[in-house]
């Protein structure tokens, strides 16, 4: 096993997990077996592993009212009751159905030690579709994501733009030994926005937020046309106002001869389909609208979703402009194309409104 792993046996009287198979050899699988404490369904983290169902020490202290933590001065785990505060993540190992209970291993009677870095404690992922899960966007990376989107001001004002340094402090750390994918890094991406973008590395394994500059936003007229978005009462009225502005301003640029896009704003200049996507993403998330460009390579096309309210609907003010095709105005579903990485599309609007999908 791992160093600093903690393995427990069975946990007797608190939880009913029967085991499930395993891949050879030491391959770990996602484990879907239910876990209960006391009759109530619970959720913890779990993958088999040669017979054996594992799930972190530390979800179990939080069912039954213990907690986890790890000393790096003794190299040990701290096992502490009445507290439901964890540093470190352990692991814990239940065995399947056909091993025989093992008891559980003592851990050292040492004090509790002050966690480096304050985790959050709240388990957005409850909040989400638990059908956004897969085994590279994870309960614990959504947890990780969704603290640095509500907390970006916070984390923002404390980033150290010249050593690149976040405040460690501020952030909800993902287990030691996460594995960093690229569909992580592709979120982080998703999620940045005009005031802040975000970040995910091997040295920080957690999400970051740090300020941003988007000079995009400075002309006069871009300003103008934000500001008045802001005066609108509800998103879908911001966003219907936003949209047909662009398509007034823009002109669909057959010839591709175009300019940027916020230039093409301000002198009715030419664009193409992610000079659409990006006007509206760039400004409707100025003026507080919930807003993300997607696109399709097969298509070789891009455009946008928006909240609107309670909603996340799809406009694509390219082919409105070119065909004032009601179908392409703010519907559920777009008439004929899917985003690539519709995973990492549904992991970022959960992220922004939790339970959006349903």
């Amino acid at each position: 096993m791992l160093k600093k792993e903690f393995i427990a046996g069975m946990v007797t009287g608190a939880i009913a997990f029967g085991g499930t198979g395993a891949a050879a050899g030491l391959l770990a699988q996602p484990s879907m077996q239910s876990i209960y404490v006391n009759g109530r369904p619970v959720y913890c983290t779990a993958y088999a592993i040669s017979g054996n169902n594992y799930v972190r020490l530390r979800d179990i202290g939080q069912a039954v009212g213990f907690a986890v933590s790890y000393d790096w001065t003794t190299d040990s785990v701290q096992i502490s009751t009445g507290t439901q505060q964890a540093v470190q993540p352990a692991v814990a190992t239940v065995p399947s159905a056909t091993t025989a209970p093992q008891p559980m291993i003592a851990a050292p009677t040492q004090p509790a030690v002050t966690p480096a870095s304050v985790t959050s404690s709240r388990d957005y992922s409850q909040d989400a579709n638990p059908e956004i899960f897969t085994s590279d966007l994870t309960r614990e990376f959504y947890n990780s994501a969704r603290h640095a989107y509500l907390n970006a001001e916070k984390m923002a004002a404390s980033f150290d733009r010249e050593r690149r340094k976040a405040d460690e402090s501020l952030a909800a750390s993902l287990p030691a030994g996460t594995p960093l994918t690229s569909k992580m890094k592709n979120v982080c991406h998703e999620l940045g926005g005009v005031f802040y973008n975000y970040e995910i590395s091997e040295n920080s394994l957690y999400v970051y937020a740090f300020p941003r500059t988007d000079s995009d936003l400075s002309r006069p007229s871009v300003q103008s046309i934000i500001e008045t978005v802001k005066r609108f009462d509800s998103d879908r009225e911001k966003a219907e106002y936003l949209a047909e502005t662009i398509c007034d301003r823009l002109e669909y640029a057959y010839d591709r001869n175009i300019d940027s896009w916020n230039k093409a704003m301000d002198n009715g200049g030419k664009a193409v389909c992610s000079g659409y996507a990006s006007a509206f993403n760039r400004m409707g998330r100025a003026a507080g609208l919930n807003v993300l460009t997607v696109g399709s390579k097969a298509g070789n096309h891009a455009w946008n979703l928006v909240y609107c309210d309670d909603e996340c609907l799809t406009v694509d003010l390219t082919h409105y402009d070119t065909s004032h095709n009601e179908a392409n105005w703010f519907q559920l579903e777009h008439p004929k194309m899917k985003p690539d990485n519709l995973d990492e599309v549904e992991f970022v609007k959960e992220v922004m409104r939790p339970g959006s999908i349903k």
